[in-house]
């Protein structure tokens, strides 16, 4: 019995968590007593973890209460549904710690990865983003792990990226090279960048991530290879049930005002730099968004050009200019082969 009040008196007297691991949770009760466990499990004890329930409709309320009760490194808070970037908000106004890791309620950690993180942040004060290797498990299979989304290679896709924004930023602006879970942060630096923006439903960990590089952020990748974020793949999974492509407009429209900043500042050769690699990816954007709608629209521009008149030039340039030179050849020999097959 001395030993178990011993024990809980170490946990109590960390009233000064040097990591604070924020939790959002919408209806993810279910998991959250393993992502806790996740936490307890780690080598580093002086952490406290905050729930932030979204609005939750299932069991996550209960099982939040009694992970506070048993632990008092758990802290538990409820909103009213307003989405995840608003729950990371709340996480982030209560947090104590030195540093922040952001972790979703169905998501693990290994064993030592609060303290390879904090041990980073201990020996390079220049880091501001210190960042793991991430791995992703099927519900129920957390010991086969894998590199991709969708559970089938062990490839990495994620480039590894030390340094500032002139490292950084070309290859984030491209895609989210990087899984907000597996990253940790300083406290200090979260408050200079600001909050998550709670307009968006999705890519708000990109976004977030654009803007914290837009205003100064070092990263570096630990080189712990052991420590690692583990995320779980579901049916429910947020990754699985959101549309994407609507909010990369959103995205490239906050990293446009915040290069607008930077000049405004008086920073010209850095908004230079951003903005030409902002234009290079916009036009990437919007050659994937022509080869998108070329697949999707071939079958009928091929019926087209043969309803219209092969000589009907025109319609025909009208074709041209939608899908540029290559793709209207293979519009055009399309259609003959089509009409003289009939």
């Amino acid at each position: 019995m001395a030993g178990a009040n011993a024990g809980m008196k170490s946990l109590t007297q960390a009233v000064d968590p040097e990591v604070s691991v924020i939790i959002p949770c919408y209806n993810y009760g279910r998991f959250l007593k393993e992502t806790v466990g996740s936490l307890q499990g780690q080598s580093f004890k002086n952490w406290e973890a905050i729930i932030v329930d979204d609005g939750s409709v299932d069991e996550t309320a209960g099982c939040a209460a009694a992970l506070a009760q048993q632990d008092p490194r758990v802290r538990y808070v409820y909103q009213v549904n307003q989405g995840v970037s608003a729950a990371r908000n709340k996480g982030v106004s209560l947090a104590r710690g030195e540093f922040v890791i952001f972790l979703d309620a169905d998501d693990l950690l290994t064993a030592e990865k609060l303290q390879a993180h904090v041990d980073h942040f201990r020996r390079c004060p220049l880091v501001s983003i210190s960042y793991s290797k991430f791995r992703y498990f099927s519900d129920g299979k957390p010991d086969t792990l894998f590199a991709n989304y969708g559970l089938d290679s062990h490839r990495e896709w994620s480039r590894p990226v030390s340094g500032f924004g002139k490292e950084s930023f070309p290859v984030f602006i491209r895609k989210n090279n990087l899984p907000l879970q597996a990253a940790a942060f300083r406290h200090s630096f979260l408050k200079e960048v600001g909050l998550f923006d709670q307009g968006m439903r999705a890519l708000e960990d990109w976004d977030f991530l654009l803007r914290c590089i837009l205003r100064g952020a070092y990263m570096e990748c630990l080189k712990d290879k052991e420590s690692m974020t583990l995320m779980r793949v579901h049916p429910g999974s947020a990754t699985r049930n959101i549309a994407f492509i609507g909010y990369m407009d959103r995205v490239y429209k906050n990293v446009g005002i915040e290069i607008d900043g930077l000049r405004t500042s008086s920073n010209v050769g850095n908004a230079d730099f951003y903005e030409a690699h902002l234009k290079k990816a916009l036009i990437e954007k919007a050659r994937r968004a022509k080869k998108r709608m070329f697949r999707e629209r071939k079958s009928e521009a091929v019926d087209c050009v043969i309803d219209v008149g092969f000589l009907n030039f025109r319609e025909l340039l009208e074709l041209y200019r939608k899908f540029g030179f290559l793709n209207f050849v293979k519009v055009y020999l399309g259609a003959l082969k089509k009409y003289l097959s009939i």
